[in-house]
């Protein structure tokens, strides 16, 4: 997995690096990422670009395509989720990626079962 903080993103022709908050309060203590790789979300079906919510297991689709698990945050305020598409890990409180050691061994299990490494 590239590192998180070298990524860059042009906007209006600038380059900026995404810098993942390290010290998130809202990740869970507990919880369990179960592999749901591929699955649709749960509000349109759509398979593109999906998310799954850390707090509850859900899966809905991101805020370039109909925006669920945006609204599903809203509805639960369950902050942090991780994206199916690149297995960054995103928290709607804090509104930035976020990057911690104790979410590495996770995201490690996910990458091989997503990419079969």
């Amino acid at each position: 997995m590239a590192e998180m903080n070298a990524a860059a993103f042009a906007k209006d022709n600038h380059l900026f690096a995404v810098e993942p908050k390290t010290d998130c309060p809202h990740i869970p203590i507990q919880y369990e990422v179960k592999e749901l790789l591929g699955k649709p979300c749960e509000a349109c079906g759509d398979t593109t670009e999906n998310w799954q919510c850390f707090h509850c297991q859900g899966i809905f689709c991101s805020r370039y395509c109909q925006g669920h698990m945006k609204q599903h945050t809203s509805d639960t305020h369950h902050a942090v989720c991780i994206s199916h598409s690149d297995l960054s890990v995103w928290c709607f409180k804090c509104d930035t990626y976020i990057a911690h050691e104790d979410l590495k061994d996770m995201i490690n299990c996910l990458y091989k079962l997503k990419f079969g490494e």
